[in-house]
């Protein structure tokens, strides 16, 4: 094991109905628009290109080499670019925290996760603080 969330196993990763269905359920539960029709998605392209872009590599250059990184990632994506007409910061964090359960590490959620995925939302904290805040508050399970 390298840095914090790396690991030598392929890692295991949300497929675009597994967001959709978070999606879903957060605007379910916690209140807010859901459009069936369309699956919610502002843009339907956008969660495609954003689940490839967070998993691959551009010119053999990963730029999310971590799996932190590709879970911080894909929270930021999520968030900065509206992929759903509602719901987006609560889809965000949690589509990161069940990409990295997926991958034996656990995160510690409390009341400042909403605080960050506002952060993130208004532009108050970059990827990398969002990185480094992951960093502190993932545990690798045993």
């Amino acid at each position: 094991m390298g840095r914090t969330g790396e690991t030598l196993d392929p890692i295991k990763f949300l497929e675009i109905e597994d967001v959709i269905e978070i999606n879903r359920r957060m605007v379910l539960t916690y209140g807010g628009f859901f459009v069936e029709g369309d699956d919610n998605l502002a843009n339907p392209g956008s969660l495609k290109y954003i689940l490839e872009a967070v998993q691959g590599s551009f010119f053999g250059h990963d730029p999310y080499p971590s799996l932190i990184e590709k879970a911080a990632a894909l929270a930021w994506q999520i968030i900065t670019v509206h992929v759903f007409h509602d719901g987006n910061k609560r889809t965000g964090i949690e589509a990161c925290r069940l990409v990295l359960d997926l991958n034996g590490f656990t995160m510690k959620m409390d009341g400042e996760v909403i605080d960050v995925a506002i952060w993130i939302s208004e532009g108050q904290i970059s990827f990398g603080d969002l990185v480094q805040w992951l960093e502190a508050r993932v545990l690798r399970r045993t």
